[in-house]
């Protein structure tokens, strides 16, 4: 195969994650947005069957396969929303009138006014004065009436209410159960085909991510947990959630249909301080680069967001429609990781600083790791990490390093896992360790890969990261690519 270099863009900061889609589903898409830079990709299990999705899974590995690059595969779990059914796209106007009717069935007639919703429960807590935001909050309806299976809304302002839309209720929560016999299915289904992560829709405090965490343990399934915070006791209970997950996703879309839009940045900043503190990866999504699923190239205000995304010291972005059903998906993910890595040369060092100031080693290992980066950094040159058990990668990507790290492992599952974390790059060396072998041959081995693969050139500073087999000892050792 050819240099590496050519096809797989490295991270120093920032992941990009891709949605998968109608506008992503054949292999060479795939290829090409690895290629440009996507570190993982996410399944939106609200839509397709679980054929589509093998397939996804198929031409995801297929093309990680021939390009040798570590990405993940992010199953996003519906939970308890509730969305429309099947019905013809209804284009309304303020003023009018449209009827919501508790779903017995998914389909409603051709032609029909009628919207279908399921799950019913939605029509046991609606009451006439409530707010019903349609979509993304496109089109805000107010309740009229109210009977056991149907509900009349006034539409307050123009838009398209198209089928398989979510609808959120201004200020209240349904009290259903966590995950219904689909979503639970769906787990299932996630584990069997060894997903990395699973995402939690509408996690609302730790109880629920435990549930699943017991599930996952029954099952003898070693996919994490991604929390999605996007409603008001999601954001109440952000603290302990986070203690229990593996990574935090900000979902701003329902966010911004659950709060004042003007408070999502305040929220986001929240969020992510939590995670941040926790050592829990933190996903940012929701119109990242929204002007993309029309145009080849970003609007401003796209790209002033992205960067300032990139300067909050998230872990990743999440691509959604951009690279789902957008016209340009691969141009969405080429400009991200433009934006992204053009943010991160002119972030003053202030800011990480700032950062690592909130952290306080206390083990051997959090002070070795912090050495490392700081004689790293120093000397402007690039970490080659050998790991084992996963313990020391987190520690080096809380202190979101400046210089290029990249990490080893003979596992490739546990590399996967590391592909929504900032600033480390994963490096399959399954092919050519066991887990019996040393820390040192396995440094050994990801520093041929990587300047075989044209990462590393003439000229540049090596710091090898060593532990020594069965004693509590760290070793650097620096050296000079000649």
């Amino acid at each position: 195969m050819s240099s590496l270099r050519r096809f797989v863009q490295m991270s120093r900061g920032v992941k990009v994650l891709a949605t998968i889609g109608p506008a992503t589903a054949d292999l060479e898409s795939v290829k090409e947005m690895i290629r440009s830079g996507v570190s993982g990709f996410r399944i939106n299990m609200a839509f397709g069957n679980p054929e589509t999705w093998s397939a996804y899974v198929k031409n995801i590995r297929e093309a990680s396969a021939e390009l040798d690059a570590v990405v993940s595969v992010i199953g996003d779990i519906p939970g308890p929303q509730v969305r429309t059914g099947n019905f013809t796209t209804i284009e309304v106007k303020k003023g009018d009138v449209v009827q919501l009717t508790r779903a017995k069935s998914t389909q409603s007639s051709e032609g029909s006014a009628e919207i279908p919703v399921n799950p019913g429960e939605v029509f046991d807590v609606l009451e006439p004065g409530d707010v019903i935001l349609y979509g993304d909050g496109e089109v805000e309806l107010r309740v009229l009436e109210v009977d056991a299976d149907h509900v009349k809304c006034l539409v307050k302002n123009p838009g398209v209410l198209k089928p398989g839309r979510k609808i959120v209720i201004l200020g209240k929560e349904l009290p259903t159960g966590f995950l219904s016999d689909r979503d639970l299915e769906l787990v299932k289904y996630a584990c069997n085909e060894n997903f990395t992560y699973i995402a939690l829709s509408y996690v609302r405090n730790e109880q629920d991510v435990q549930f699943v965490k017991d599930l996952l343990t029954q099952l003898n399934c070693d996919t994490g947990i991604i929390s999605k915070i996007e409603t008001p006791s999601g954001v109440r209970n952000a603290n302990k959630i986070a203690d229990l997950s593996d990574a935090i996703l900000i979902a701003r879309g329902d966010l911004g249909v659950h709060f004042p839009i003007e408070t999502i940045p305040l929220l986001q900043e929240q969020i992510i301080k939590i995670s941040v503190e926790k050592n829990k990866p933190v996903i940012v999504a929701t119109d990242i680069l929204d002007s993309m699923i029309e145009n080849n190239r970003p609007s401003r205000s796209d790209v002033v967001g992205l960067y300032n995304i990139v300067h909050s010291l998230a872990d990743a972005i999440l691509l959604t429609n951009e690279t789902a059903i957008g016209k340009y998906p691969v141009d969405s993910v080429k400009w991200a990781r433009v934006i992204a890595d053009t943010a991160f040369k002119n972030m003053s060092p202030v800011v990480v600083e700032q950062s690592r100031k909130l952290i306080k080693p206390t083990t051997l290992l959090e002070k070795y790791v912090q050495g490392l980066l700081y004689l790293a950094e120093s000397l402007e040159g690039v970490v080659l990490a050998y790991t084992k058990t996963g313990r020391t990668v987190p520690l080096i990507s809380k202190l979101r390093p400046r210089v290029l790290v990249f990490v080893g492992s003979w596992s490739r599952k546990l590399l996967e896992k590391y592909t929504i974390y900032y600033g480390v790059n994963p490096v399959d060396l399954s092919m050519k360790l066991t887990e019996q072998d040393d820390y040192e041959k396995g440094v050994e081995e990801l520093y041929s890969k990587t300047r075989e693969q044209g990462y590393l050139k003439p000229g540049d500073v090596v710091i090898k990261s060593y532990a020594k087999r069965g004693v509590n000892v760290h070793e650097i050792r620096v050296e000079v690519v000649i």
